[in-house]
């Protein structure tokens, strides 16, 4: 009987158990686990009790899935079909499935653990997106605090220096002047590393003129050498050209560091400081700069990586050699130039950093000359009104120091953001100077607050003392109403030659 049966529903890896309509075993293949036939079928494993009522249905058929049945110690996994008919003779069919549901298992146990590692990886870049806008938060709060006592010792400094000091005097602040640059520099480094992480470090192509940058480049950083008992050489090729098209500002970074770097590690002997033309082509020129010292060296294993942001050489004879950035950052400036860097060292005697640059020719010399020339200081037919808005004392008085210097200037100060509407519409302005921030105000919304008022006040020139100037933040400023801004620290000479620069647009 059973094998007509087994004929008609056969496949692999089946069990196959005829029952009659009380449960009992009439018939067993024992394809899968050993049954002993004429016992209850509800015996065998408690799933069976449903055979009670299921049977006394005639001819239906019922399907039962993923089953766990547990026989001998051992666990089946099994789907069941529980065929009844009229004869007292019921068919149930037992499908082993225990490894296809074990693989089912795995697969989705597999896929639990890829979506939880995709939660927890997702969770991870949260968490250090979150921890980056800290870090830049941090950052900007940081050089905030900084910038405004940086900028009053930068130009208190500039002022002293021109008054009637005695020679120990100026000894003192001439120290005090190479510090100033020192931490400004660094702060500087440190803000430039999260421009570049975060993408906002953009280079300014201007026309410059190529050679008064290196002499000055070479006229600061010989003294530094020569106080430091070092011998410094400055070699310039006649052939390179006078006016070029770059971001002069970077140029000078560049080649500052790779001079901060051969003074700080080089304790007696000579710097030199090389700069020749390769080769002129295609309306650019191939600039080739090298800085030579006889300093520690550095071990080769190592050159690779002083490249790397916080690395620090190490010296014996050096207890601060900087912050480690000096490097990382000349690195991605020449990368961003498309230019190449190269370094040759050996212990005990010394570097040799070498860099190629191309530059865009510049023919706009007159022109260049002609912008200069307006640069310089002009004295006033009459004194200008500037109103200042800040409420750092420091600020206050530094700007105050600088434009009384002048003797071209009224200067009224307000400390209140609330106090500048009323101020410009009950007395003479010529000039606005805007801190970035003050007292729960911005630069912005006070700029357009002034920019609402009557056509009179919206040529009113507004230069906003910020200390945050990337790109971003100069074009919401503009679109606010700003004219300019000045980033903090700022010298005397900067300050004054953005003032005159709107005012002598305004006279226009």
């Amino acid at each position: 009987m059973l094998e007509a049966y087994k004929k008609k529903y056969y496949k692999n890896n089946f069990q196959y158990i005829l029952v009659d309509n009380s449960g009992k075993i009439i018939e067993t293949d024992d394809a899968i686990f050993h049954i002993d036939a004429n016992i209850q079928l509800q015996s065998i494993h408690p799933f069976f009790e449903i055979l009670n009522n299921l049977l006394q249905i005639e001819n239906e058929s019922f399907d039962f899935t993923c089953i766990n049945l547990d026989f001998e110690d051992k666990l089946f996994v099994v789907d069941i079909t529980i065929h009844s008919h009229k004869n007292n003779e019921n068919l149930i069919i037992l499908e082993n499935l225990t490894n296809h549901y074990n693989n089912y298992q795995l697969t989705a146990q597999t896929r639990n653990e890829s979506i939880i590692n995709s939660q927890i990886l997702e969770l991870k870049n949260e968490y250090l997106l979150e921890k980056e806008t800290f870090k830049n938060n941090f950052i900007a709060n940081f050089s905030h605090q900084l910038r405004n006592p940086i900028t009053a010792s930068i130009i208190f400094s500039d002022l002293l220096i021109n008054s009637d000091l005695s020679s120990e005097q100026k000894n003192y602040l001439d120290i005090i002047q190479s510090a100033n640059k020192d931490l400004k520099s660094r702060i500087e480094d440190i803000l430039d590393i999260s421009k570049i992480e975060s993408g906002k470090l953009i280079l300014i192509e201007k026309d410059f003129n190529l050679k008064k940058l290196l002499k000055e480049i070479n006229d600061g950083y010989k003294i530094l050498a020569v106080k430091k008992g070092l011998e410094f050489n400055f070699n310039i090729d006649d052939a390179l050209p006078e006016f070029i098209k770059g971001d002069q500002y970077r140029l000078k970074q560049i080649i500052g560091n790779l001079l901060n770097n051969a003074i700080s590690f080089t304790d007696k002997g000579f710097i030199n400081f090389n700069i020749s033309l390769n080769y002129i082509r295609a309306k650019k020129a191939s600039i080739r700069i090298e800085v030579c010292d006889t300093g520690c060296g550095i071990e080769k294993q190592n050159i690779d990586s002083i490249f790397e942001r916080f690395t620090k050489i190490e010296s014996e004879t050096q207890i601060d050699n900087g912050n480690g950035l000096g490097l990382a950052i000349v690195k991605y400036l020449i990368t961003e130039m498309n230019g190449s860097i190269n370094v040759e060292s050996e212990i005990n005697k010394g570097s040799n950093f070498t860099c190629n640059l191309s530059f865009k020719l510049s023919y706009e010399s007159h022109s260049i000359n002609k912008v200069l020339l307006k640069k310089q200081l002009p004295s006033l037919e009459k004194k200008y009104h500037i109103l200042l808005v800040e409420d750092s004392d420091l600020i206050q008085l530094t700007i105050l120091k600088t434009l009384a210097a002048t003797n071209n200037f009224y200067l009224n100060i307000i400390s209140k953001g609330e106090e500048l509407i009323t101020n410009i519409i009950n007395e003479d302005v010529d000039l606005i100077l805007l801190a970035n921030t003050i007292q729960g105000f911005s630069a912005m919304n006070l700029a357009a607050s002034v920019r609402s008022l009557s056509k009179e006040y919206k040529k009113t020139p507004i230069i906003v003392l910020s200390t945050r100037a990337y790109k971003d933040d100069i074009k919401l400023f503009k679109q606010s109403g700003v004219n300019d801004v000045i980033a903090k620290p700022f010298d005397d000479k900067k300050l004054l030659d953005t003032i005159y620069k709107h005012l002598n647009k305004k006279r226009k």
